[in-house]
């Protein structure tokens, strides 16, 4: 089953300070949500894969994210837990292969996003399957302490958007597809 990322970044490819966005753009929040959470089947609902870390950086009202199904990775789960559904929109793995894996046998799940943490987000650049990258530009250096790889050479502009300005924080939308 093929998936996408999602994630912003600033304009030297830094993601996060302090474990946390370094900037609050509301329409990218939105954005976000809408790409994350619209299928186009009602019967269906997406998926969203993160790092515990992640997870924990979200705001607890907004815990687990609404309408998708939460996958959480962390180290600490015991084989025997992997995939125990914590509640009906939370599921906890090991691994992004374990969780992948399971999610592609699930019939009621349209499309797998990996919405959280740089050792992630690099980690499957190179996995055959990622398909899409949803990429918010954000024109600052936030001088971040968390590194994106950027997008590889394989993947072509399929579409953008005119820069906004949102409290004085210029960011564009992009998105990036494979190419065959």
């Amino acid at each position: 089953m093929k998936f996408s990322i999602i994630l912003a970044v600033d304009e030297k490819n830094w993601i996060w300070k302090d474990n946390n966005l370094a900037w609050k753009i509301s329409a990218d929040m939105k954005y976000f949500k809408d790409i994350t959470s619209k299928t186009t089947d009602l019967a269906e609902m997406n998926a969203v894969v993160m790092w515990r870390k992640t997870r924990e950086s979200i705001p607890s009202k907004y815990r687990p994210l609404s309408q998708r199904l939460n996958c959480i990775l962390s180290r600490a789960i015991k084989n025997d837990d992997i995939g125990s559904p914590i509640d009906d929109f939370v599921l906890y793995f090991n691994s992004i292969e374990r969780c992948l894996s399971e999610l592609e046998s699930k019939e009621n799940v349209e499309n797998i996003f990996i919405i959280g943490w740089a050792n992630l987000y690099n980690q499957v650049l190179d996995n055959p399957m990622l398909d899409k990258i949803y990429l918010t530009k954000v024109k600052w250096d936030y001088d971040c302490d968390v590194f994106f790889e950027g997008v590889p050479d394989n993947f072509i502009v399929e579409s953008y958007t005119d820069w906004e300005v949102e409290n004085g924080i210029k960011y564009s939308f992009w998105v990036y597809k494979k190419s065959n």
